[in-house]
């Protein structure tokens, strides 16, 4: 198979590309990292790549990529390290091998007080280092250039710093440059400490950044000069559609994307809305194969509104064997059937195409195929990459697909028949590639194909356009007829086989939020386990849907091995101890600190937990800082609880603030507002208790319901107030209110006979006072 799409850079002496990019957000490690070593390494919970073996003798393990050599080169890389590295366990970084005998490479380790520097072949150091590891653990960030085939300059800098230190820079040439090689991590290790090192962020690039420098001068700082995103790489991914990718995240509201014949862009998206530093841009014409054009944009800026130069590259678009003849059936696969969208939102009819082969394939040409009403569709001269989902749709309608997905508007699109239809595609030479039946449509849901055959979407859309599919393999029935054609599974089909026994949508929910922490504090998602029976967390992942329902990023939960017990709770959140110095922690192993986690937005945000392989919801809850009960005036710290775990997650009136009794937050345990609907319906407050071991009064209570305030004061026998215990709180659905025992003038109360007196309300409506007399000891 041939097809593939190639930029030639006709009139500037280099072109902009990225050829590593690694930042170890997913859960496992791409297949692109190489090695006979390469299953000794793995994504930890900081998502850092690290060595994770237990040794009986020292030795060495190797992993690395394939990439090519340019002229100038600029490598970076993080390093974390937990001690201080020494010769015999240290991390020797090989970045360019000219020939067998000569490579150049950067060691972090070494016997003595300068343990980082910039060697070759035989351990000849092209660097004498600077720098020594006396302050362990360290985040330390490497940087490497090699200029015009000869400079080579290392920097470093510390976590938390903007300026890099200057280790040093010397000249060696390359005499003999290949054009490629590998870019290998060596990990040197004894017994006790083989995982010392973890490595993030790798970086390579055939364009030399500028380097803000700290200054020599003590009590002199550095300079600290803007350093504006960089164009990295730009890539066609159809005749159609452009992706730029920059360094560092860019604001593209006010930027205009132009191609020359073409017009400006009529759409502009960010691939990772969190992110924001790759950007697809689509344009209504396609590319014309072998005609040259001027790719350019202007008013990019950064983050702070500093705008970049404008950009312009004169290329020329060229689309080599484009033999559709070499495609064999079945390697574009029909891959998902909206036949009869009702009125799910965002949707249209539909018909999916998945790339499953490991090349770009040409569709121009191609033809579609409805059967059963007799129409016939040309395919226009797109390419569909590796991997990727093409979704055919009418023009005059509007689709909410994936932004990753290459979108073919087809004027007068065939309808698709509600009962059921044939479906066929044809490459252009006429070759049957696939070929589908699908059964009766169900209002509202497309048929998913599957790794066991054909499902209704469990995706709360009602479809997955441009997207992995929902469906897992106890859904509907199959739709394929036993009358017509069938396409057997393959094995290099798109959908990841599911763990036995797969988490079932509702088993585990999400049952608490702190979206709005208090300075200092952490965010948190709290899930509760409402099953009969253990499940795992492994094949789960969180993620927030975006505004045109995709997901964002993904955040994987692999990394949490334990199986969560029924009915029981855990705290996902970036940082334990900032949870721990706010809220009471009944359970400190019912949390869990994970590196990455969505960002939970204060006012209003869509939290999905989903399964990992298959992207089958297991809840999802679009809160609302409207849900906070009404007498709750700052939400800043107060989290917001699920009052039945059995009711629906997307119920406002099953979501309030966490009570004041509960210090607004029940991190890991029993929420403050919990009210099974088995719970009784009593309501009761004691009056103030003395508590010895506590040093105060407790007034204990049991609500029926959840949502009531509290004002409770303490009068003498006279009818006199001298104390007020609570001023408009809210109350849990049961619990205890402290009171110290002190008057409202800040002085004890004296010894003897008072009344206590509270009232609660609700929303709703309902109050309740009680009166009791009690003793002051």
């Amino acid at each position: 198979m041939k097809q593939f799409i190639l930029f030639l850079f006709v009139l500037l002496p280099f072109c902009v590309i990225s050829q590593v990019n690694e930042t170890f957000d997913g859960p496992e490690l791409g297949s692109d990292w190489i090695g006979k070593d390469r299953e000794s390494f793995k994504i930890n919970e900081e998502g850092r790549l690290q060595l994770v073996i237990k040794p009986t003798q020292s030795g060495s393990l190797s992993i690395g990529k394939d990439i090519p050599y340019s002229t100038n080169m600029q490598w970076e890389f993080d390093v974390y390290m937990r001690q201080a590295p020494s010769n015999d366990n240290k991390l020797c970084v090989y970045l360019y091998q000219e020939n067998a005998a000569r490579y150049y490479y950067v060691r972090i380790g070494r016997t003595g007080t300068k343990e980082l520097g910039l060697m070759r072949h035989g351990k000849v150091e092209l660097i004498t280092p600077r720098t020594n590891f006396a302050n362990t653990p360290l985040l330390l960030h490497i940087k490497v250039t090699l200029e015009n085939n000869e400079q080579w300059t290392l920097y470093s800098r510390t976590e938390g710093t903007s300026s890099y230190k200057l280790e040093g820079s010397s000249k060696y040439a390359i005499t003999a440059p290949p054009e490629r090689g590998n870019l290998i991590f060596t990990f040197y290790y004894t017994k006790t400490r083989s995982g010392l090192f973890s490595i993030d962020n790798v970086y390579v690039s055939d364009r030399i950044t500028p380097t803000p420098l700290e200054s020599d001068e003590p009590g002199k700082p550095g300079p600290s000069p803007v350093e504006l995103p960089k164009l990295v790489e730009t890539e066609p991914i159809s005749a159609s559609i452009l992706r730029y990718t920059f360094n560092k995240p860019v604001e593209i509201k006010n930027a205009v994307f132009s191609i020359s014949d073409i017009g400006e862009a009529y759409r502009k998206t960010y691939v990772d809305e969190e992110l924001k530093t790759t950007v697809n841009v689509l344009f209504e014409k396609n590319m014309e194969n072998g005609k040259q054009y001027t790719i350019s944009y202007q008013g990019v800026t950064d983050l702070s509104g500093n705008r970049l130069s404008d950009f312009s590259e004169n290329v020329k678009f060229k689309m080599e064997g484009d033999d559709a003849a070499d495609v064999p059936p079945g390697s574009i696969r029909i891959n998902e059937v909206m036949a009869k969208p009702g009125e799910a939102q965002g949707m249209a009819e539909y018909v999916e195409l998945y790339n499953k082969t490991s090349a770009p394939v040409s569709l121009n040409g191609w033809e579609y195929r409805n059967v059963t009403g007799k129409k016939v569709k040309k395919l226009p001269n797109v390419t569909l990459a590796a991997g990727s989902y093409a979704v055919l749709y009418d023009r005059e309608k509007s689709l909410a697909a994936d932004d990753r997905a290459l979108l073919i508007p087809i004027d007068k699109f065939p309808a698709l028949n509600d009962q059921g239809a044939l479906l066929h595609l044809y490459n252009a030479s006429g070759t049957l590639i696939d070929s589908v039946s699908y059964a009766k449509a169900t209002g509202g849901k497309s048929w998913e194909h599957s790794v066991s055959g054909w499902r209704l979407c469990t995706d709360p859309r009602g479809g997955t356009p441009g997207a992995v599919n929902s469906s897992s393999d106890k859904a509907e029935e199959p739709p394929v007829d036993s009358d017509g054609p069938d396409t057997p599974d393959d094995t290099n089909d798109p959908d990841i086989p599911a763990i036995t026994d797969p988490v079932q949508p509702g088993e585990i929910i999400i049952n608490e939020l702190l979206p709005d922490p208090y300075a200092g504090g952490s965010e948190y998602i709290e899930l509760y386990n409402r099953s009969d029976h253990p499940l795992s967390l492994s094949a789960l992942s969180v993620a927030i849907r975006k505004s045109d329902g995709t997901l964002s990023t993904r955040y994987p939960l692999a990394s949490i091995q334990p199986e969560l017990n029924t009915k029981s709770y855990l705290l996902l959140t970036k940082n334990k101890e900032s949870v721990a110095s706010f809220y009471d922690i009944a359970d400190p192993s019912a949390l869990c600190e994970l590196a990455k986690l969505p960002i939970l937005a204060n006012t209003s945000s869509t939290l999905v937990l989903f399964r990992s392989a298959d992207e089958t919801v297991i809840d999802e809850v679009a809160y609302s800082s409207k849900w906070h009960a009404y007498s709750i005036k700052k939400s800043k710290g107060v989290a917001l609880e699920r009052i039945d775990p059995d009711g629906a997650t997307q119920d406002a009136a099953n979501w309030t603030s966490a009570s004041v009794t509960a210090g607004y937050g029940t991190p890991g345990y029993q929420n403050s507002q919990y009210k099974g609907a088995s719970s009784g319906g009593s309501t009761g407050m004691e009056p103030p208790l003395w508590i010895e071991k506590s040093g105060s009064y407790a007034i204990s209570y049991l609500l029926d319901r959840s949502g009531y305030s509290c004002r409770a004061f303490v009068f003498n026998t006279s009818g006199l107030r001298v104390a007020e215990i609570a001023n408009h709180e809210l109350l849990g659905t049961s619990g205890e209110i402290t009171w110290s025992g002190v008057a409202g003038n800040g002085s004890p109360l004296q010894a003897g006979v008072y009344i206590f007196y509270a009232e609660i309300y609700h929303p709703d409506g309902i109050v309740k006072r009680f009166k009791e007399a009690f003793l002051i000891r």
